[in-house]
C-alpha cells in the first residue's frame, strides 16, 4: 500500500470534494478517483458512501473511512515528526567544509567562522584553503566544499551568495613615499612608481580593471611591476622597504606602522569596490540557505 494513496485519501477526507482535493494535490480528478478506488480495493472496504456520491453528488465518509482518516492522520503526523527529527539528528556533528582563498586575512576568516558557528551550532567546520577567490567558486561548483569566502563577480551561474563586507581598492606605500601625506591618491599620480604584486590569478577581474583604467590615463601598471610575491607578509615587507607600492584591499590590516594605506581613485574620482561574499550552490537545501543568508 503506497503512502501517496493514503495522503491523497486524507486530502479528500478533509475537503469532502474530489475536485478541490485534486487541485490541492496538483493532479487531475480522474487520477485522484482512480487512486481512491485502488486504495479501497486494497483495503477491501469502501471509504466514501458511493450511494450518496452517485445519487446526491455528495462526498461523505463511511464509518470505516472516518476511522481510517483519524488513524492515518495520526500515523502520518508521527511519520512527519520522525522524519524531521531524523533530519535534525543527521545535521548534528555534520562537518561543513568552508573554502577560503589562501591570502585571506586571519581576522576575516575567524569572523566568518564565528558567525557560521552561531548559525550551525551542532556542526563542525573544516577549513579548506583554495588558491584564489575564483578557485573557491570552482570548488563550490564541483561540490568539494559547502560554503566559500569569495569576491564578486560570480564565475558560475549555479552559485548564490550573501554579501558580508564591502570595501575598496586602496594603495599601500612606505611612510616615506612622497605621496604618503595625502589621504586620497589618483591613479595617474602613480604612473612612475614601481609595483609589488601578488599573483594575478588571486583576483583577476579587479586587476584587469585596474590595468584598463591605468591605460585610460596613459600608462601601464603591468609594465611597472617590479616584483611578484607569493604572500601578503612579503608584499607588505617590500613596500615597507620602499621597493615599490602595492594594491591592497581597504579592509585588510597591514599591521605595520611604516606602511600607510591610501584611498585610490580613478576617473571622475571613483573607487573600485571590492565586495566580499559567502558563496554557496543555488541547489543547497532551502533551510540551509536561509541560515547562511540571515544576519550578515
Amino acid at each position: 500500500m503506497e503512502l501517496r494513496k493514503l495522503k491523497s485519501f486524507l486530502v479528500v477526507a478533509k475537503e469532502l470534494h474530489f475536485g478541490k482535493a485534486a487541485k490541492k494535490l496538483n493532479i487531475t480528478q480522474p487520477a485522484l478517483t482512480h487512486q481512491i478506488q485502488q486504495l479501497e480495493s486494497e483495503l477491501g472496504f469502501d471509504l466514501f458512501d458511493k450511494e450518496k456520491r452517485i445519487n446526491h453528488r455528495k462526498v461523505e465518509l463511511t464509518e470505516a473511512g472516518s476511522f481510517l482518516m483519524k488513524e492515518v492522520s495520526r500515523v502520518i503526523d508521527l511519520l512527519d515528526r520522525t522524519l524531521k527529527s531524523a533530519k535534525v539528528n543527521s545535521e548534528k556533528n555534520k562537518q561543513i567544509k568552508l573554502g577560503i582563498p589562501k591570502m585571506s586575512s586571519v581576522n576575516e576568516v575567524i569572523a566568518v567562522l564565528q558567525k557560521l558557528q552561531l548559525k550551525f551550532p551542532e556542526s563542525t567546520f573544516k577549513i579548506v584553503e583554495c588558491t584564489t577567490v575564483v578557485s573557491v567558486q570552482e570548488a563550490l561548483f564541483k561540490g568539494t566544499i559547502d560554503i566559500g569566502i569569495s569576491n564578486l563577480p560570480l564565475v558560475y551561474k549555479s552559485l548564490d551568495y550573501e554579501v558580508f563586507e564591502n570595501g575598496f581598492l586602496n594603495v599601500i606605500m612606505s611612510k616615506n613615499h612622497p605621496l604618503a601625506k595625502y589621504q586620497r591618491i589618483k591613479i595617474e599620480q602613480l604612473r612612475n612608481d614601481k609595483w609589488i604584486e601578488l599573483p594575478k590569478d588571486l583576483c583577476p577581474a579587479i586587476l584587469e580593471d585596474v590595468e584598463v583604467l591605468c591605460r585610460n590615463v596613459g600608462f601601464s601598471r603591468d609594465a611597472n611591476i617590479e616584483q611578484e610575491v607569493s604572500n601578503v607578509e612579503l608584499l607588505v615587507g617590500l613596500v615597507n622597504a620602499g621597493i615599490g607600492i602595492a594594491i591592497f584591499p581597504s579592509s585588510y590590516p597591514t599591521n605595520l606602522e611604516e606602511v600607510v594605506s591610501k584611498e585610490l581613485t580613478f576617473s571622475q574620482n571613483t573607487q573600485l569596490e571590492i565586495t566580499k561574499i559567502i558563496a554557496f550552490k543555488e541547489t543547497l537545501d532551502d533551510e540551509y540557505q536561509q541560515k547562511i543568508k540571515k544576519g550578515w
